[in-house]
């Protein structure tokens, strides 16, 4: 019984597939299989089987996991551990989407950039919504992304850095722009433009106008957030943006709407669940919580709350 074998293992129980385990741990499905033969030779069990077409554990395979992931959880502490002594060097690969990458922390990254010469980031911006399964590909190595919950899915960890609110912003030009107070019900044909459909809070806001009985003039899914403030000045559109980002969107010439119904959203960071984290990687992650605690000093951004 060796780590591969154990990590082979609990990642199948979570793709349920070969050809997926495969992709996700550069392994040829054949060696993957050998490595759960081997274990179940030594455990003289059987931990997997074929059910409606996918992998599952057996009863046994469910008994030998919380095992598993017992003995992974000592390996991957005894690498940190070791790790510490070694410095922040290589490359880290960053996925989130662009409000967040570029405008929340955007000043952060830079930051990193300057003051660990050695350490690259390589920050991709994307919908938030596709960065977990870039995550299970291993196309990128650690998310920042801005979610409706904190609930952790099967294949991802959950780094909680603040509790924030999504904010409408617009033209000022625009007929709510000087309104005291701004509903949903308010905005019954009104022209918005978005990131991507699949954003989770643009989803989310377009279902709560549908329940405000709100119907939208026009929509435009336009994936550049510099096109959506673009064409919501021009046009007089209205965007969501979330708090901390607020500043710098009104220097871009939008204004904020009085919006005044309650729609909280979190930002966090996402990494692969069995996955050994570099001496880079837990260093990020503790300067993201380090710099989410000057934002929350910030007057401008002070109405977050640390999680």
């Amino acid at each position: 019984m060796d780590i591969k074998q154990l990590i082979t293992f609990r990642t199948l129980a979570q793709e349920k597939n070969y050809m997926k385990t495969s992709e996700k741990l550069s392994y040829a499905p054949s060696t993957l299989a050998k490595h759960i033969r081997s274990l179940e030779d030594e455990l003289q069990v059987q931990l997997v089987e074929y059910r409606s077409g996918k992998i599952e554990l057996t009863y046994d395979g469910k008994r030998f996991m919380r095992y598993a992931d017992e003995m992974l959880s000592v390996y991957f502490k005894l690498q940190y551990e070791f790790d510490q002594t070694k410095s922040a060097i290589g490359t880290i690969r960053v996925a989130g989407g662009e409000l967040m990458v570029g405008f929340a922390f955007g000043d952060f990254f830079a930051a990193v950039e300057k003051t660990q010469p050695e350490l690259t980031l390589q920050v991709n911006a994307i919908c938030c919504a596709r960065v977990p399964e870039w995550l299970n590909q291993n196309e990128v190595d650690i998310g920042f992304v801005q979610m409706l919950n904190t609930q952790e899915s099967e294949g991802q960890q959950i780094v909680p850095l603040f509790e924030e609110r999504l904010c409408l912003m617009t033209s000022p030009q625009h007929r709510l722009a000087q309104q005291e107070e701004v509903h949903l019900g308010d905005l019954n044909r009104e022209n918005f433009s978005y990131t991507y459909e699949d954003c989770c809070f643009t989803d989310e806001f377009r279902r709560c106008l549908t329940q405000n009985g709100a119907r939208p003039s026009s929509e435009l899914f336009l994936g550049s957030i510099h096109a959506v403030i673009n064409t919501a000045k021009d046009d007089n559109r209205i965007c969501l943006i979330p708090y901390v980002c607020v500043p710098k969107v009104r220097q871009m010439g939008l204004v904020q709407l009085n919006w005044v119904d309650p729609f909280v959203i979190y930002d966090v960071i996402l990494i692969q669940k069995g996955v050994y984290r570099s001496t880079g990687i837990n260093q990020l992650i503790e300067q993201a919580k380090a710099y989410a605690a000057e934002v929350k000093k910030n007057p401008e951004t002070s109405q977050i709350q640390l999680l």
